[in-house]
């Protein structure tokens, strides 16, 4: 490729149309006169390499005249919605100016910025050399890739990331840059694993001497970056390099202990840690084929759930593994010669929804996390009673009662965690036979037994002659339990079960 050398940086030339995308025709039409616009950061990058474009599309554009104004007759030419906000510290662009487009299933995300100064090209390096990794330190200019003469269009780029690329590297523009915004750290390993690219060794170095930097960042941007890992199909890599370089360990202090815990007794092949990491990895393959493992009507509601705009459930099922130990060495005890967790999962649960509030999940998706947590356990009881040909319909009734709500995501975290301890092939058959099982269960018997209550509590109370209070309560919950359970199907069956049970 040829290359045009400027004073504080390299050009090169490229076919114009390879960063073509048809709202970029828009965004010219709403442009001042006099107003350059520059494409920046990773949809360069993802073009360069040849990347497909994904449903989810984020592109960042630099102008030199008001970005507020732009994107909002941006927005109103397109049907976007539009808000702004100020990134704080970058006192040459402060406000963001975004412009959401949503056409299921795809989502555009447009932010535009402003950089200043007499000299555009001059501040346009500048911002390039401000950013985090050379290979998102590139621009091109909007004029040069629209539909309608995009023979060719020069790249900025003043850091050398074509180089860096060619050579298959993410090295981040300066270390003071990583320094000055610490999620950029985490970042640069999602990034690495995202677009197969090696990072450098001076990132790494910089890494192992100030992990620490990290907890400098605001939490509301590291859990936004966190979750961009979680979401990416590979995440279990991502996490692996994070907990390597001690920067997990960081935002999530309480898995520090993990290496505590050298033996985990008959059921584990590993380490806890190394078994936690193993997990992580399981997830993703589990998820990726999860209609391998379970009916697809039970998997229904699986990533359909949202929160924080623009992340799913499948995040807070990845979360929750992350967490599902995270007690154990809390619970550590030797009895009788042999290594035990009593009571792991319950306090895991709190340990959870201190973890979901500290990185602000919101109250839903912690509440989905910390369940995961604390029933983690129970399809590995049922399959044993399964094998013994001892999983009643009242087991698996009790079974839907207390997890129905979050079966679909407690099944794949089972189904991982087994992955991840070792189990043999013919353990997670049985696993899998016994999710099966209780799928069935609730698909052919579960829904004929009444979900309402047959009996209201001022029926209790004038079939067995009781006052107001905590017994009725207690009545009302032996009922409900015996619906669940299929001992009580009809009103007058419910009518025989009070006075058999309670007079």
């Amino acid at each position: 490729m040829e290359s045009l050398y400027f004073e504080k940086g390299i050009k090169h030339t490229a076919h114009g149309l390879n960063f073509y995308l048809s709202y970029f025709d828009d965004i010219a039409r709403v442009l001042p006169r006099d107003c350059q616009c520059f494409i920046v950061g990773g949809w360069v990058r993802d073009r360069i390499l040849g990347e497909p474009v994904e449903y989810k599309i984020d592109i960042d554009l630099l102008l030199t005249c008001d970005p507020v104004k732009v994107a909002q007759d941006f927005a109103k030419m397109v049907g976007g919605s539009y808000f702004e906000f100020e990134k704080k510290g970058l006192l040459r662009r402060p406000t963001i100016a975004t412009v959401i487009i949503k056409l299921p299933p795809y989502k555009y995300r447009f932010d535009f910025a402003q950089i200043k100064g007499r000299d555009v090209e001059k501040a346009l390096v500048d911002d390039l050399l401000s950013r985090d990794f050379t290979a998102n330190a590139m621009a091109v200019s909007i004029d040069d890739v629209l539909s309608i003469g995009a023979k060719q269009t020069i790249i900025y780029d003043p850091a050398h990331g074509m180089e860096d690329l060619e050579k298959g590297l993410l090295r981040p523009v300066s270390l003071k840059n990583l320094e000055e915004d610490p999620v950029r750290i985490l970042r640069g390993f999602r990034l690495s694993v995202e677009k197969s690219l090696e990072l450098t060794e001076d990132f790494f170095k910089f890494v192992r001497e100030k992990p620490h930097l990290i907890k400098k960042a605001p939490v509301e941007r590291l859990t936004l970056e966190l979750l961009k890992v979680f979401k990416h199909k590979e995440s279990g890599k991502v996490i692996r390099a994070l907990y390597e370089n001690s920067i997990l360990q960081q935002i999530i202090p309480e898995i520090e202990r993990w290496k505590e815990i050298k033996e985990q007794g008959n059921h584990h092949k590993y380490s806890l840690e190394e078994h936690m990491l193993r997990v992580m990895e399981a997830i993703d393959q589990v998820v990726e084929n999860r209609e391998r493992y379970l009916p697809v009507e039970l998997l229904e509601p699986v990533g359909h759930m949202e929160f924080l705009g623009e992340f799913s459930d499948v995040e807070l099922l990845k979360i929750s593994l992350l967490l599902h130990d995270v007690a154990k060495p809390h619970a550590f005890e030797v009895r009788d010669g042999k290594i035990t967790f009593y009571n792991h999962d319950k306090l895991g649960a709190q340990i959870a929804k201190e973890v979901g509030k500290r990185l602000k999940l919101g109250e839903g998706a912690t509440k989905l996390i910390s369940s995961l947590v604390e029933h983690h356990l129970r399809p590995f009881y049922l399959r044993e009673s399964f094998k013994k040909e001892e999983l009643t319909s009242r087991g698996k009734a009790k079974f839907w009662r207390d997890c129905g709500e979050i079966a679909p995501w407690l099944f794949l975290h089972s189904i991982a965690d087994a992955i991840g301890s070792g189990d043999e092939e013919e353990e997670i058959m049985w696993l899998l036979k016994t999710l099966h099982e209780l799928w069935e269960f609730k698909r052919q018997e579960l829904e004929k037994i009444p979900v309402k209550p047959l009996l209201s509590g001022e029926e209790i109370m004038s079939i067995l002659n009781l006052s107001p209070g905590p017994k009725v309560g207690e009545v009302k919950k032996a009922l409900e339990q015996a619906q669940w359970e299929g001992i009580v199907k009809t009103k007058e069956d419910a009518v025989k079960f009070l006075k058999e049970r309670f007079t």
